[in-house]
């Protein structure tokens, strides 16, 4: 049987305590929200021991991504990026604490558009597909990648 359940990745919504939860109502898979590859490289991996969990946190304490071991080998990471050498080096940082990453290719939003990420990569082929090959190449960890369907098959 190849039916999965799947949390799918929603903006301000993808945090633990939601994957948790969908993970107990019967998801087999959960994402997380888009996180900006700049935003993580600037994280630091700290073992929370007293939630028993993982955070990834920036210089200011703020938690960019908490991971514990309920979700292991079933939480995916969606990352925000237009680049195959930066999304890499936060793959790595992160390949032991997801099951895997997935490329946001479809987010519409300006933010992501103006910083030439989400929608705006099926707009570069070229550069949407040496950062799948990057990371797929590199990780031990599936790779994937949301897209927007475009105008016409043909173009999508």
């Amino acid at each position: 049987n190849c039916k999965k359940l799947a949390l799918a990745p929603m903006v301000r919504a993808g945090t633990l305590p939601l994957r948790l939860l969908a993970l107990q109502h019967g998801a087999d898979v959960v994402y997380s929200d888009e996180i900006i590859d700049h935003k993580l490289l600037k994280a630091k991996r700290v073992e929370n021991k007293i939630l028993g969990c993982i955070d990834f946190v920036l210089p200011s304490q703020e938690v960019v991504y908490r991971t514990c071991s309920m979700e292991n080998g079933r939480n995916v990471l969606q990352l925000g990026t237009n680049c195959p050498e930066r999304s890499l080096k936060v793959a790595k940082m992160m390949e032991q604490d997801v099951a895997g990453i997935d490329v946001n290719m479809g987010c519409p939003k300006h933010f992501s558009i103006q910083g030439g990420m989400g929608a705006a990569l099926l707009k570069r082929p070229d550069v949407a597909e040496s950062i799948i090959k990057n990371l797929s190449q590199n990780l031990n960890i599936p790779v994937t990648c949301k897209i927007r369907l475009l105008e016409t098959n043909e173009q999508t």
